[in-house]
């Protein structure tokens, strides 16, 4: 039912009634075809309208947004109900695009949750759900006053052997095969040069890294080198962390490829992203990237748009924020190259920094730029695994699935996240515009799978005696009233919910609040 055209270009427009998502296939002279994603359109997202009107939330620059670990995007639809009511500016959905499945184990998980951090290309089609269940949770929360925001995998692809060559073979000299994906109806090609000892059945040459779905070659990857230091910032940018194949972001064909899906989940209905390891992307690229992204937003960023980027500071904060000089700063040095290439104070803003330091070192997440320039929170959903993360929170914080002693502990940090973060400069109503509750699983034992059911060891096909089962747990329950023992959902709890709204000067008698309040204290007796 579509058109042909001779044309490489085609426009469409509101004015003209166009409405997506719109098929689009190549035709090549010798009569192949090459589909891409479909094309959706921003203006097809339906308009946000908190329930209070948008004011308080300065259009989607001030607000609360809950990050749904482990959730499926359907769940996520499901509860937007609840947060509209609550007062919530948003959900932050898990990496959405495809990733890495398998039904072998690895490490004797099935499936584990980082597999999402691993993406085979920038279609959307994660194992949370397809580009359809992605549009509808996203239009469906837009149209209740809440916004959607995406975890965005910029730094590289698969880790190392994860792929989709037929033979492989580890350290041990123990075979594995190829892996999946999440996408629905087959998997994008994908190719790395790891743990592989024939030459390509394609191309007759030694594999190397290709990624046709993006589309990525070899000489859009750094060249192999281990991340071993956390202070050069050669091995911060190029280095493959955990082994993951590293993109030469360096690339202006990179830096436009990757501004390019930006744009795809900002037409989506996306409005902003958390950008995954970016102090893996070295500073002069991150600008690139968002210039691209700019520009394909016609020259200006949108309004509502922002972007949180993951810095982990450690004991590099000096060089990461608080040196500009230092060859590899995320603070004044950052801004002062967005700000060089046309970005305006407003905009410049909108580009933020997760506050890695927050809640026992603040300050060292500002230093040479204003706090209004960052996102907290308390746990976050790397620190729920040991020795994932260097962020160290001392006795002002604590991981609810982890080393909290009490809920009412974990629950005393989140309501100071909104009525008393350590760090204030100017006021509480000013600085850290953004601030982020996660709600997520606990773990099944040792097992570091997600409850969805696809780490179900009963889906496994090989290296199954040992498996590590994670069997399914429903992520959504409307009768929830917070700190459950399976999905957590603190976001449901009505101090934390008053807390928020407090900040935020939200109307106690908005309708839905009203409800919620009344239900939620019912729920709690």
């Amino acid at each position: 039912g579509g058109k042909s055209q001779d044309s490489q270009t085609k426009t469409f427009s509101k004015s003209n009634g166009d409405s997506g998502p719109v098929e689009v296939s190549v035709t090549g002279a010798d009569g192949s075809v090459v589909s891409i994603e479909p094309l959706d359109f921003r203006w097809d997202a339906p308009e946000v309208t908190p329930q209070g009107g948008d004011d308080l939330y300065k259009g989607g620059q001030k607000g609360s947004i809950v990050e749904f670990f482990g959730w499926p995007h359907d769940d996520i639809l499901s509860e937007c109900a609840f947060l509209a009511d609550a007062g919530y500016m948003g959900a932050k959905f898990f990496p959405v695009q495809e990733q890495v499945m398998s039904v072998e184990t690895f490490q004797q998980d099935l499936n584990p949750w980082y597999f999402m951090y691993q993406p085979m290309s920038y279609k959307l089609g994660g194992r949370m759900g397809d580009r359809d269940q992605l549009r509808a949770a996203i239009h469906g929360c837009r149209e209740l006053g809440v916004r959607a925001y995406a975890d965005a995998v910029l730094n590289h692809m698969v880790g190392g052997g994860n792929d989709a060559n037929p033979n492989h073979r580890d350290t041990s000299c123990n075979y594995f095969p190829s892996k999946n994906s999440s996408l629905e109806g087959g998997q994008s090609p994908s190719y790395t040069q790891c743990y592989v000892y024939e030459n390509s059945s394609v191309t007759g040459l030694p594999p190397s890294q290709e990624f046709p779905g993006v589309p990525y070659g070899p000489t859009d990857f750094h060249c192999e080198r281990v991340l071993n230091s956390w202070t050069d910032p050669l091995d911060l940018n190029a280095g493959w962390l955990e082994g993951l194949v590293d993109l030469n972001t360096e690339k202006e064909n990179v830096q436009e490829r990757i501004a390019d899906y930006l744009t795809d989940l900002y037409s989506i209905g996306f409005s902003g992203i958390r950008m995954d390891a970016a102090k893996h992307i070295q500073p002069d690229d991150i600008i690139a990237i968002f210039t691209a992204f700019r520009v394909n937003m016609g020259g200006t960023l949108p309004s509502d748009f922002i972007a949180w980027l993951e810095v982990l500071l450690g004991g590099e904060a000096d060089m990461l924020m608080c040196d500009p000089d230092s060859g590899y700063n995320y603070g004044s040095y950052l801004a002062d190259g967005l700000s060089a290439n046309g970005f305006s104070d407003a905009e410049v803003d909108q580009i933020k920094i997760w506050n890695s330091g927050y809640p026992k070192e603040p300050n060292l997440g500002y230093c040479t730029i204003s706090p209004v320039r960052n996102a907290i929170q308390n746990d976050d959903a790397d620190q729920q695994t040991s020795g994932s993360t260097s962020r160290d929170m001392g006795d002002q914080g604590c991981v609810l699935i982890e080393n909290c002693n009490s809920i009412d502990e974990h629950r005393q940090f989140e309501v100071k996240l909104f009525e008393d973060p350590n760090g204030i400069v100017t006021s509480n109503d000013v600085d850290y515009p953004i601030r982020l509750v996660l709600s997520s699983y606990y773990w099944q034992g040792d097992a570091e799978g997600i409850p969805d059911g696809k780490s179900d060891c009963s889906l496994c096909e090989l290296e199954c005696d040992a498996c590590r089962t994670t069997v399914y747990w429903p992520a959504y329950n409307n009768s929830s009233c917070g700190y459950d023992d399976e999905y957590t959902r603190p976001h449901r709890d009505l101090d934390i919910i008053n807390a928020m709204r407090d900040w935020m000067a939200l109307d106690e008698n908005e309708e839905g609040f009203t409800k919620l309040k009344a239900s939620a204290e019912a729920c709690a007796n």
